[in-house]
C-alpha cells in the first residue's frame, strides 16, 4: 500500500529509519529526503537506531526532527560486532550490525505513530519487515550498495534468507544507482527501481579562479583503498591532492601517513579530518576536480554528487555506480582504468572552454535529478 499524493497530508507520518548516526553518504540523503517529505506535506521523522563518536553532523541535522535511539554501545555490540565483522572485514564498528535494536523497530514505529518507513539498507530493512509482520506498516527499502552473495558459513546463508524476505515483503525496493539495483536482482530476483539522489545548485566556480588542488573525499577504510591515489600524487606537477574526511580505521591512517614519508610525498598530500559543511565546501570551489575510484561497489561515491552540486567536474573509474551518469552528461572523465599519467594529462592540457563544457553538462544533469523527483519516488 503506498501513500499517494492526493493522501499527502501532515497527520501522515513517515519514519526514516537508519542504522547509525554518522557523517556518510546515506545520512546526508535522509536529511535530505527529510526536507522534501515536509515540503510535500508529510510529517516526517529520522530515526537513527545508534550513535556514533564521528563529529560534524551538527550542521547536517539543523532544524532536523530526529531521534538517537542509543547513544553509547549495548552489552551485545561486542557480539554483533564479531559477526559483521566476519561479512565486512574493511569496514569500522560503525558497521555494526545491531541487531538487539533493529529488533526494537516495531516498538518504536508504535511509540512513534508511524504510517510508512523509509528504511536506509536491507538490515535497517529488516526492521521495517518486522513492523510490517506485527503492526501492518508498510516499507520501502532503500540499497546504497551491491548486494554480493556472503562467503560465511552458515551465517552466510542465514543472511540471504532474510536479506531476500525483507526486500520481497517492500512495498518497493530502491537502489541508489543502476549497477546495484542490479545486483539486487540478480542476487534475489527482485526488481530495484534506481532513485538517484537530488542535485542541488550550490556553486559554480570557473576554471580561472579555481587553485591548484585536486580533491579527494572519503570515509576512508581498507576498500577504499586510499594508497592508489598517492600513484596519482606523484605524478600531478604543480598541485596539490587533499584527503578529505575521517578514518574508520586509526591503524589506517598511521599506515597511510608512513607511505607518504617515504614517497616524499608531504608536500603535495594533504590531510583534512573533522571538516565543518563550510569546510568542506570550500574545498569544493576550490579544487580543479574531484577524484573519486570504486572498486566493485558500485554505490554513488556520495562526494561524486556533493562536487556535481558545487558544478566540480570529476574523474572516476567505470566501476563506480555514478559513472554512466558522468559519461551521459559529459560532467567529468570516466577512466576505463586506474591510470596516473592520464589523470596528470587530463589536469595539465584542461582549459577553460573544456571546462566551462563540463560545467554546462552538470547543470543538465541537476535539472533531471531533483530531490522533489527523489522524494516522489519514496512514496509513489
Amino acid at each position: 500500500m503506498f501513500l499517494t499524493f492526493r493522501e499527502s497530508r501532515f497527520d501522515v507520518r513517515v519514519l526514516i529509519l537508519l542504522r547509525m548516526l554518522w557523517t556518510a553518504g546515506a545520512q546526508r540523503i535522509a536529511v535530505n529526503e527529510y526536507r522534501w517529505l515536509k515540503k510535500l506535506g508529510y510529517d516526517a521523522q529520522i530515526v537513527f537506531l545508534r550513535a556514533s563518536n564521528t563529529k560534524g553532523y551538527e550542521e547536517i541535522l539543523k532544524d532536523v526532527d530526529y531521534t538517537v535511539i542509543r547513544k553509547t554501545s549495548g552489552p551485545l555490540t561486542p557480539v554483533f560486532s564479531a559477526i559483521t565483522k566476519k561479512f565486512a572485514k574493511d569496514r569500522g564498528s560503525e558497521s555494526t550490525v545491531d541487531l538487539d535494536l533493529i529488533l526494537k523497530t516495531p516498538e518504536i514505529a508504535k511509540k512513534k505513530k508511524a504510517d510508512y518507513l523509509v528504511c536506509h539498507d536491507q538490515w535497517a530493512g529488516l526492521g521495517g519487515y518486522l513492523a510490517k509482520k506485527t503492526l501492518g506498516l508498510p516499507y520501502v527499502v532503500f540499497i546504497h550498495e551491491k548486494l554480493s552473495d556472503y562467503s560465511v558459513p552458515l551465517l552466510g546463508k542465514l543472511a540471504t534468507d532474510v536479506e531476500k524476505k525483507v526486500l520481497e515483503n517492500a512495498e518497493k525496493v530502491l537502489a541508489v544507482t543502476d549497477k546495484v539495483a542490479k545486483t539486487v536482482e540478480e542476487k534475489h530476483g527482485v526488481r530495484a527501481t534506481v532513485n538517484f539522489p537530488g542535485l542541488d545548485e550550490l556553486s559554480s566556480t570557473p576554471l580561472s579562479q579555481k587553485e591548484n588542488l585536486l580533491l579527494t573525499v572519503a570515509f576512508w577504510d581498507k576498500g577504499r583503498k586510499p594508497e592508489i591515489y598517492l600513484d596519482i600524487a606523484e605524478k600531478i606537477g604543480g598541485h596539490k591532492l587533499i584527503f578529505a574526511g575521517n578514518w574508520r580505521i586509526p591503524e589506517l591512517k598511521r599506515d597511510f601517513l608512513i607511505k607518504v614519508g617515504k614517497r616524499g610525498l608531504e608536500d603535495k598530500v594533504l590531510l583534512k579530518e573533522g571538516l565543518s559543511e563550510k569546510e568542506l565546501t570550500g574545498l569544493y570551489k576550490k579544487s580543479k576536480f574531484l577524484l573519486r575510484f570504486g572498486f566493485g561497489e558500485y554505490g554513488l561515491g556520495t562526494p561524486v554528487v556533493e562536487a556535481l552540486q558545487h558544478t566540480l567536474p570529476v574523474i572516476v573509474n567505470e566501476e563506480l555506480g555514478t559513472s554512466s551518469l558522468i559519461k551521459a552528461y559529459k560532467c567529468g572523465y570516466v577512466l576505463p582504468d586506474i591510470n596516473p599519467n592520464a589523470v596528470a594529462e587530463i589536469v595539465s592540457s584542461i582549459d577553460e572552454e573544456q571546462y566551462t563544457s563540463m560545467q554546462l553538462g552538470i547543470s543538465k544533469l541537476r535539472n533531471v535529478y531533483t530531490w522533489e523527483r527523489h522524494a516522489r519516488q519514496l512514496i509513489s
